[in-house]
C-alpha cells in the first residue's frame, strides 16, 4: 500500500443521489377569458404537454390550472398558489413540474426566480419547459429557465409600456375597460358576443336595466333593499343581497368612470346613467351613515299593512300598533289626549267589529273598475297616452325617414368605393361615421317601435289590475299591500275612530277617475269622501309603474 492510500479512507462519502422518479405534475395557464374560451391555447399546452412526458417516459399523475389566471401576480392565482402549496405540503413529491412555455408558469420575474430555486434546492422539484426540453436539471439548464423568467418579465413590462398609454388614451374619452356591469348591453369590436359587435363601443340600457333603473328609484324614496329585491323578483328580476349592495355603490350607474389608470380623477363616461350623480351621492351618504347599511331584515308588522300610512281622523296624529297576547294586531293614535279607542286589526270569531284592515279592503272595492266602463276606460287612457307621447310616436315615422337616407349613403359610398372614386381610408371613414349614426337610429326606433305594439299589451295588463285592486291589495304581500297604499294615497288615509270609515285627502288621479267614471255615468249627486287634488293625467308615474306594468 502506498504511503498515499491511507487517506483514502478518510475522504468524506459523498451524499447519495436522489433516485429519479418517473412521476410529474402538469400546470397549464392562459391569461384572460377570451383566451381560455376562443384560442385552443389550453389543449395545445395538454396535448404537447402529454406528448413531451409519454416520449421521456414520465408519469403525469396530477394536472393543476387548466383555466384564465392573469400573471400580474403569483400567488393572486388560485390554482398557482394551489400547486405550490401542494409541493410543499406532500410528503412525496413529484419528480418535476411539467409547463408548456415557461412564461405561463410566472411573468414576475425575479421574484418567480427565487420561488424556482426553492423548489429547486429545498423540495427537490424540478422545472421542465416542455415546448423547449430546458430544465432544471442541470445547472446550464437552471440558468437558461431563469433567464426566460427574466425575458418573460421584460416582455410584460414592453407590453404594458406600449398598451397602457393607449387605454389611457381610451378612457379619457369616456370609454370603458372591459365588461359592463349588470343592466347594460356593451357594444363594441372586440366583443365576443357578434350581436353586439359594433364599429365603436356602445353602451346602452337593456330591459333588465330598465327595471333596475327603478330601483334606483325605490332606493331614493327611502325603500329597503329587502323590500327592492321582492319587488324586483315580482318584475321578473332575481339580484341578490350582496350584489344589490354593490350596485348602490357602483359609480358606473351615475356615468362616472373611475380607474387605476386615471390616476384617481374620475371622468363623464359614455353611457346612458340609471341614477343622478346627486342622487347616487345622497344614497351612498345614507348608506354610509346608516348603522346597518345594505340588507336589512324587515321588522314591519304583517298583520298591520297600514300602519305606515294611517292617520287618526279625531286628531289627524299618524297612527301607530301593538300586538296582543301575540297574535292579535291593534292600531292605536300617538296622540295620547285623544280619547279614541284602539282599533283591531283583524276580523276574529269573537271580534265586536270588523277589522280595520277587512274594512280597508270593503273600502278599496269602491275603487274598482266595473266592466261596463272597461272599453272606456281604455279609450280614454290609450287616448291619453298618445297625447302625452306625441313626439314619440311622431319620431317612429321621422326615425323610418332617416334610417332610409343613411341605408342609401352606405350604397353610394360603397359604389364611389368600387369606381375608385375615393380611397379606402376614405371609405372606411365614411362607411363606419354612417354606419355609427345609422346604429343609434335603429336603437330609438327599436324602442319607440316595441313601445307602441306593446301598447294594448299594456292597457289589458293595467285594466286587470284595476278591475280587481281589492283582491289585490287583499292577497299581496306587506310589501306590496304598503306599495298600493303609497300609490293610490301619497299624503295617507284618515280613519274615523267612532264610525270606522275611511276618509283620504288626496288620490292618485287614475284612480279618482275610476271613481268619477262611475259617478258620473250612474247620475250620482251625493259628495264623494274623496278628494281629488291631483289634476295632472290618468298615466301613471314613476311611483305607479311597478302596478300598473310601466304604463
Amino acid at each position: 500500500m502506498g504511503k498515499l492510500d491511507y487517506f483514502k479512507k478518510l475522504k468524506k462519502k459523498e451524499k447519495t443521489e436522489l433516485v429519479k422518479s418517473n412521476t410529474v405534475w402538469l400546470y397549464t395557464r392562459v391569461s384572460s377569458k377570451t383566451q381560455f374560451e376562443r384560442n385552443g391555447s389550453i389543449d395545445t399546452q395538454l396535448e404537447e404537454s402529454k406528448g413531451f412526458a409519454e416520449k421521456n417516459n414520465l408519469e403525469i399523475v396530477k394536472t393543476f390550472g387548466g383555466s384564465y389566471e392573469s400573471a400580474k401576480g403569483d400567488f393572486t392565482r388560485k390554482e398557482f398558489k394551489s400547486l405550490i402549496d401542494e409541493v410543499k405540503r406532500k410528503r412525496t413529491k413529484p419528480y418535476a413540474i411539467l409547463i408548456y412555455k415557461i412564461n405561463r408558469f410566472s411573468r414576475s420575474g425575479g421574484s418567480a426566480i427565487g420561488l424556482v430555486d426553492d423548489l429547486v434546492q429545498r423540495q427537490g422539484v424540478h422545472l421542465i419547459e416542455t415546448y423547449s426540453g430546458k430544465s432544471t436539471e442541470t445547472e446550464r439548464g437552471r440558468i437558461e429557465i431563469y433567464e426566460n423568467l427574466l425575458k418573460a418579465r421584460v416582455e410584460n413590462i414592453d407590453r404594458m409600456e406600449i398598451t397602457i398609454p393607449g387605454m389611457k388614451r381610451f378612457l379619457k374619452k369616456g370609454n370603458r375597460l372591459g365588461c359592463s356591469p349588470r343592466g347594460y348591453d356593451h357594444f363594441g369590436p372586440r366583443v365576443v358576443d357578434y350581436k353586439f359587435i359594433h364599429p365603436v363601443q356602445k353602451i346602452v340600457i337593456n330591459e333588465e336595466g330598465k327595471l333596475l333603473k327603478r330601483a334606483w328609484e325605490w332606493k331614493k324614496q327611502g325603500m329597503k333593499d329587502y323590500q327592492i329585491i321582492k319587488e324586483l323578483k315580482f318584475l321578473g328580476v332575481e339580484i341578490k343581497k350582496q350584489a344589490i349592495s354593490s350596485m348602490w355603490r357602483n359609480p358606473f350607474y351615475c356615468g362616472v368612470l373611475s380607474h387605476n389608470f386615471l390616476d384617481n380623477n374620475p371622468i363623464e363616461g359614455n353611457w346612458d346613467k340609471m341614477v343622478s350623480k346627486r342622487d347616487f351621492i345622497r344614497i351612498n351618504e345614507q348608506l354610509n351613515n346608516s348603522p346597518r347599511s345594505g340588507y336589512e331584515q324587515s321588522k314591519e308588522p304583517i298583520g298591520r299593512p297600514l300602519q305606515q300610512d294611517l292617520f287618526c281622523g279625531i286628531c289627524g296624529t299618524k297612527m301607530t300598533g301593538y300586538v296582543a297576547r301575540k297574535k292579535y294586531h291593534y292600531y292605536k293614535c300617538q296622540n295620547s289626549e285623544c280619547n279614541c279607542k284602539d282599533l283591531n286589526a283583524n276580523t276574529g270569531a269573537r271580534s265586536l267589529q270588523k277589522g280595520i284592515n277587512d274594512l280597508f279592503k270593503d273600502f278599496l272595492q269602491s275603487f274598482n273598475l266595473k266592466e261596463e266602463f272597461i272599453e272606456l276606460f281604455k279609450k280614454q287612457m290609450k287616448e291619453t297616452i298618445m297625447f302625452l307621447e306625441e313626439q314619440d310616436f311622431g319620431d317612429v315615422k321621422v326615425y323610418k325617414g332617416e334610417i332610409k337616407k343613411l341605408e342609401n349613403k352606405l350604397i353610394k359610398i360603397s359604389d364611389k368605393f368600387i369606381e375608385d372614386e375615393i380611397s379606402k381610408n376614405e371609405y372606411e371613414l365614411h362607411k363606419s361615421r354612417t354606419e355609427e349614426k345609422l346604429f343609434d337610429l335603429r336603437q330609438k326606433q327599436s324602442e319607440l317601435t316595441r313601445s307602441i305594439s306593446n301598447l294594448n299589451i299594456k292597457l289589458d295588463k293595467c285594466t286587470d289590475f284595476v278591475r280587481n285592486i281589492s283582491e289585490i291589495w287583499g292577497s299581496g304581500t306587506l310589501v306590496q299591500k304598503q306599495k298600493l297604499q303609497k300609490l293610490m294615497f301619497p299624503e295617507g288615509i284618515m280613519i274615523d275612530p267612532v264610525s270606522r270609515q275611511y276618509r283620504t285627502c288626496k288620490i292618485q288621479s287614475l284612480f279618482s277617475y275610476i271613481v268619477d267614471l262611475t259617478k258620473d255615468t250612474e247620475g250620482q249627486k251625493k259628495d264623494s269622501p274623496i278628494k281629488n287634488t291631483d289634476e295632472s293625467s290618468l298615466v301613471a308615474g314613476t311611483g305607479l309603474e311597478p302596478v300598473t306594468f310601466g304604463l
